[in-house]
C-alpha cells in the first residue's frame, strides 16, 4: 500500500477502505484544513482501468459539488495524481457514522436510538436528499453508514460514489446497498428521487429498530408484503411508523412526492420529542458546570496524579507515550501502559483504544488519537472516548484538553469539540457518566477552555420533557449499516438474505 502524493496535500494516512475505494487523510497545506482523500484500490484500477475509474471520481466528485447545501458532504478537488492515480478530495467531518454510533450503543445499553434522535436525523437526511434532487441528482446509497453525526456540524449526508444524475441512463445497473435499496434498483428500472425516498425510509427503520424493513429480497420485491415493525407503543411511533410505511411503498407513484415532504414531517416529530437537558448552568464557586447527569470541571493540574475511573490521554498513532501528557502517565504508572497500548498496532486519527492503568489512580487508560500538525479529529476521538467510558461502566472520567499539545490544535476547538460531543452523548441519553474533570496546563488555558465549555454546553431552548424514552430494546443483536454498494443481482436467488450477498 503506497501513500498518495498529491500536490497542496500533506497525506498523513490511510483511515479505512471500502469495496472499490481507500479513504485517507490529509491536511491542505496552505489552509491548514483536515480533508478526506478518496482514491480507487489497486486491485480495481487493475480490472478497469485508470480511465474509467478516472471517469467514475470525477463523476462523484462533480455530483457532489453540484449540492450547495450544509447537509451534504462537499466536494473539493478531483483529478488525478502525479502518478496517474484518480483522486477525489472531499470535507472532512468530525464526527461518528450512524451505522458505528448505533451500533455500539446497541452494545452498551441494549438499546437503539430514541425515536427523536432518529427523527432528528432524518429531517437532516431528507434536506440533503432534498438539496440533491434540485441538483439533479439520485443518490442510490442513502444508509446510516453513509451518514455523518458531527457535534459541532451537525448530520451529513456523504459518499456520493454511486450516485447518477436524474437523466442518466441507469437500467442496465444494479447497485446500491441491498437491504436499504428499493424494488426498482434491483429491477434495473429507471430511478428518481423517490428511490432515495426509499432509502431514507429503510434507513429510518434501520436507526429506530436495528433492521431494514424486509428481511429476504423476495419480500423487497413482492407487493404484497408490508414492512416488518413491531406494534407502535406511542401515538408518535404510530405516526413515524405510518411515514416511513409510505415512504416504503414499492410502487414509487405511491410514496411522497419529494423528500422534503418526508423531511416535514420528520421535523414536526422531532421537535415534539427533543428532550431537554439541564447544561451549561454554573454549579459552584469552581465553575463547575452540568450536562445531563454530569457535572463538569475544568481545572489546572496534572492528569497523571487524577483519580478517576478512566484517563484520556491524547495519545499519536504510533502508540508512543514519550512526549506531553502521554510521557507523564507512562512515568507515573510505569511503561507497561506503552507495551500494551503499542501492542494495538498503528491507529487511524479519530481512533480511541482502551489500556491498562499500570500504578496510576485509575481502572482504565483511554489513549485518543486526536490530532496532527493542526489537523483536529477531537470530536471524532472524544466520541469514542465517552463511548468506550459507558461500555466499561465508568461514572468518573479526568482528560486532557485534546490535541493541544504536538497536535498544535487551538484550546478553543479542542474545547469547543470535546463538549458539543459530550453534549450530544448526554442527549441521547443512557451515559453512567456522573463526574469529568478536564485538565489544563495552566490558569490562562483554563479561562479560555472554561469560556468556550460553557458556550458549547449551553441548552438549545429545546421545550422541557421530564419523561425523555431512552430507545426501543434490541432484539435483534449488533446494528449495522455495512454492506455490499456495487453488486451483481442477476445470480441472486430471491428468496435469500440482503444482508448476506454480495
Amino acid at each position: 500500500m503506497t501513500t498518495p502524493s498529491l500536490r497542496g496535500y500533506e497525506v498523513w494516512g490511510r483511515l479505512g477502505e471500502g469495496g472499490m475505494s481507500e479513504v485517507w487523510l490529509a491536511k491542505h497545506s496552505a489552509l491548514a484544513i483536515p480533508v478526506i482523500l478518496k482514491t480507487i484500490r489497486s486491485p480495481i484500477l487493475a480490472v478497469i482501468g485508470a480511465e474509467k475509474a478516472s471517469e467514475r471520481l470525477l463523476l462523484e466528485a462533480r455530483l457532489m459539488a453540484r449540492v450547495t447545501n450544509p447537509r451534504v458532504v462537499r466536494a473539493l478537488d478531483g483529478g488525478t495524481t502525479d502518478a496517474g492515480v484518480p483522486f477525489l478530495v472531499q470535507e472532512y467531518v468530525d464526527g461518528l457514522d450512524l451505522a458505528e454510533l448505533d451500533r455500539r450503543r446497541r452494545a452498551i445499553l441494549g438499546v437503539g436510538f430514541p425515536l427523536w434522535y432518529v427523527c432528528f436525523a432524518m429531517q437532516e437526511i431528507c434536506e440533503a436528499l432534498h438539496a440533491a434532487h434540485q441538483a439533479g441528482v439520485v443518490h442510490r446509497d442513502v444508509k446510516p453508514s453513509n451518514v455523518f453525526g458531527s457535534p459541532e456540524t451537525g448530520v451529513r449526508l456523504g459518499d456520493f460514489g454511486i450516485a447518477v444524475t436524474r437523466t442518466e441512463e441507469t437500467h442496465r445497473e444494479t447497485s446500491g446497498t441491498m437491504k436499504f435499496m428499493a424494488p426498482e434498483q434491483f429491477r434495473g428500472e429507471t430511478l428518481d428521487r423517490r428511490t432515495d425516498v426509499y432509502g431514507a425510509g429503510a434507513t429510518a427503520c434501520d436507526l429506530r429498530y436495528g433492521h431494514g424493513p424486509f428481511p429476504f429480497v423476495a419480500e423487497i420485491l413482492d407487493p404484497d408484503t408490508t414492512p416488518h415493525l413491531p406494534q407502535p407503543g406511542s401515538p408518535q411511533e404510530a405516526y413515524f411508523q405510518h411515514l416511513i410505511g409510505q415512504m416504503l411503498q414499492k410502487d414509487p407513484r405511491r410514496r411522497p412526492e419529494t423528500a422534503a415532504e418526508a423531511g416535514r414531517h420528520f421535523r414536526a416529530l422531532a421537535q415534539s420529542l427533543r428532550p431537554h437537558i439541564p447544561a451549561g448552568l454554573m454549579l459552584d464557586r469552581n465553575n463547575a458546570l452540568r450536562v445531563g447527569h454530569a457535572v463538569v470541571s475544568i481545572q489546572v493540574g496534572d492528569l497523571a496524579t487524577a483519580e478517576a475511573d478512566a484517563l484520556v490521554s491524547s495519545a499519536n498513532f504510533q502508540m508512543h507515550m514519550r512526549t506531553g501528557v502521554g510521557e507523564a502517565l507512562r512515568r507515573s504508572g510505569g511503561d507497561s501502559i506503552e507495551e500494551e497500548a503499542r501492542r494495538h498496532g498503528e491507529q487511524a486519527l479519530g481512533a480511541c483504544v482502551r489500556t491498562g492503568p499500570g500504578s496510576l489512580k485509575t481502572r482504565h487508560v483511554f489513549h485518543a488519537v486526536s490530532a496532527w500538525n493542526e489537523v483536529s479529529c477531537v470530536g471524532r476521538a472524544m466520541s469514542r472516548a465517552l463511548l468506550l467510558a459507558d461500555e466499561h461502566g465508568c461514572r468518573s472520567l479526568a482528560i486532557c484538553a485534546l490535541g493541544t499539545g504536538a497536535g498544535r490544535v487551538s484550546m478553543e476547538m479542542s474545547a469547543n469539540a470535546m463538549m458539543t460531543a459530550l453534549r450530544w452523548h448526554a442527549l441521547l441519553g443512557g451515559s453512567r457518566l456522573r463526574e469529568i474533570k478536564v485538565y489544563t496546563g495552566d490558569e490562562a488555558k483554563r479561562k479560555t477552555f472554561q469560556e468556550v465549555a460553557e458556550e458549547a454546553l449551553r441548552g438549545q431552548n429545546e421545550p422541557l420533557r421530564t419523561k425523555v424514552e431512552l430507545g426501543l430494546p434490541s432484539a435483534v443483536g449488533e446494528a449495522s449499516g455495512e454492506g455490499a454498494t456495487c453488486l451483481d443481482t442477476s445470480r441472486a436467488d430471491r428468496g435469500d438474505d440482503p444482508d448476506g450477498m454480495a
